[in-house]
């Protein structure tokens, strides 16, 4: 008889809210990590994570590529890929955001093409704990913009 049981990737209980929903799913940073590389448009820097994501316990956990940029003030999706490995969603590392005047509290300088994914608030708990953890920055929070720990 072949054991087909899920090994446990080691998640753990988070609070998430949708609208005036309140549930608990499931959730873990896999890997998470200060990021550098070039595109067409110039360097693009900033933290680069893997978040593993399950609704209910025990179930095979989706993967969540997420990222936030030097001087963003929020984390975003860049790739989602099912628990069946199919991928839902795959753009690169930044997709493109981190433009400063949308960063200013001006009005955004993309159009509705270029949507951005923006992580659930217990997630991006889970995250700014795990990069504080970790020494990536000395202070992060919804809000406060990515700045590098100066040991980096």
């Amino acid at each position: 008889m072949t054991n087909t049981s899920i090994p446990d990737p080691g998640l753990e209980p988070v609070t998430l809210v949708a609208g005036p929903r309140e549930f608990t799913a499931f959730a873990r940073v896999a890997q998470l990590d200060h990021h550098a590389e070039a595109d067409f448009f110039g360097p693009t820097e900033g933290l680069l994570g893997t978040v593993l994501f399950a609704e209910i316990q025990g179930a095979t956990p989706m993967t969540f590529k997420v990222s936030r940029l030097l001087g963003e003030v929020a984390w975003y999706v860049d790739s989602v890929i099912g628990a069946n490995g199919f991928p839902h969603l795959d753009r690169p590392f930044g997709s493109g955001r981190g433009l400063a005047g949308h960063l200013a509290g001006q009005s955004p300088a993309v159009g509705p093409a270029t949507p951005f994914v923006g992580v659930l608030p217990g997630l991006v708990d889970l995250l700014d704990r795990e990069a504080v953890g970790r020494e990536l920055v000395d202070r992060l929070g919804p809000g406060v913009p990515l700045h590098l720990a100066a040991n980096r």
